[in-house]
């Protein structure tokens, strides 16, 4: 259901090793570093006008809870002082950490397998706010992708609200 895919980086021992650090220890010093190296990628990979609203991968609401972060939003919550401190003349993008939620709880896709990925993520989101998505060029970002279960998903789920064009960014990819 995206278009297209990008990410920062390889999710091998040393990445994975900062990833879990930032995303299961709670060690959230880790979200600017990570942030800008995920700018970074979005820069080289889109063209400025390419894209309408930034939408983090959202957790569901007692994941979250007990989390006490989403990693996804995290990630892309400075990314206006990312282009400032570099000196890119980015345009403000919309980012809305509340257009696509969680609206049901899943176990968690570590360890599932394809076909046990996609079962347990369908029809896992929804869009709150159809105006806000009907007509736009979407970027999805997450951390990880692995099978790309979960991002595709969230791509099904926002085309069906409207959305011209969905695209993907995460910080590491799993090489399969």
């Amino acid at each position: 259901m995206f278009r297209k895919a990008r990410a920062a980086g390889i999710y091998d021992l040393a990445f994975k090793s900062v990833i879990h650090c930032f995303k299961y220890s709670g060690k959230t010093q880790l979200a600017r570093p990570l942030g800008t190296l995920l700018f970074n990628a979005f820069v080289e990979s889109w063209d400025k006008n390419s894209i309408d609203i930034i939408l983090p991968v959202p957790l569901h609401i007692k994941r979250l809870r007990k989390r006490g972060f989403n990693q996804a939003y995290l990630l892309v919550k400075d990314w206006t002082n990312t282009a400032d401190d570099l000196d890119d003349e980015q345009p403000c993008i919309d980012m809305d950490r509340h257009v696509l939620v969680r609206s049901r709880w899943t176990k968690p896709q570590t360890g599932l397998g394809r076909k046990k990925r996609i079962a347990n993520i369908k029809n896992a989101f929804c869009v709150t706010n159809i105006p806000k998505v009907r007509g736009k060029k979407i970027l999805i970002v997450d951390d990880v992708y692995t099978t790309g279960t979960t991002v595709n998903e969230c791509a099904k789920t926002l085309m069906d609200s409207g959305a011209v064009h969905v695209d993907v960014l995460t910080l590491a990819r799993t090489l399969l």
